[in-house]
């Protein structure tokens, strides 16, 4: 069995997991980025709460940054006002080549959203941005989580081989899942409760 609980945040916190569509499969990143510039350099990445829209946000970056372009990813959640300040000073300091990510776009008012979007468009920078509905920019994806997903992402945990199975099972992933779908971050939750409950000596209720 695994020294530490798998579900930990450690190991499933926005940015460790690979983005995967709903199929499970690898989300292609470098087609998004090329998709970003077909669709005019700034878009939103769509989805409920605990879809994943976080980690991929966080992975287009890396990958951005990785190619040698000036990108920034900002975590808005501090307060209307300095959200409002942290993104639009992040378009302002943007090169025209530059990328600005910006996650929780919804936590920006109107005004903010709109001078914001005003800034990117004049600066001539890229825009991404995560959102859980319309957020007045292209879609560049919608997230959309499913059971074959959570199951993917389970599979990927560490020293998955030593417990996936005589631990938590299919039945138990596919069970967190129905519970707070389409949540999979609350399931993952779920499922570390599950695990620190066995892991005392219970027996799993199947597998």
């Amino acid at each position: 069995m695994a020294a530490a609980n798998p579900f930990a945040t450690r190991f499933t916190r926005p940015g460790r997991i690979a983005p995967l569509d709903a199929a499970g499969r690898p989300v292609d990143l470098s087609a998004l980025l090329d998709r970003l510039d077909a669709v005019g350099g700034r878009a939103a990445i769509e989805g409920s709460h605990g879809s994943g829209k976080s980690t991929l946000l966080i992975r287009l970056h890396d990958l951005a940054a990785a190619r040698g372009g000036l990108s920034v990813l900002h975590r808005l959640g501090a307060g209307p006002w300095r959200d409002a300040a942290v993104a639009i000073t992040a378009v302002l300091w943007a090169s025209p080549a530059g990328l600005v990510f910006l996650d929780s776009w919804e936590r920006l008012g109107p005004v903010a959203r709109w001078a914001t979007r005003l800034a990117a468009r004049r600066r001539g920078c890229r825009l991404v941005v995560t959102s859980h509905g319309p957020a007045g920019l292209p879609v560049l994806t919608r997230c959309q989580p499913s059971v074959d997903m959570l199951l993917a992402i389970v599979r990927e945990l560490p020293e998955a081989a030593s417990w996936l199975g005589p631990v938590v099972g299919d039945h138990d992933i596919r069970e967190a899942f129905a519970r707070h779908a389409p949540n999979i971050r609350e399931a993952l939750f779920d499922l570390y409760d599950l695990f620190e409950e066995r892991r005392g000596g219970r027996q799993p209720s199947g597998s």
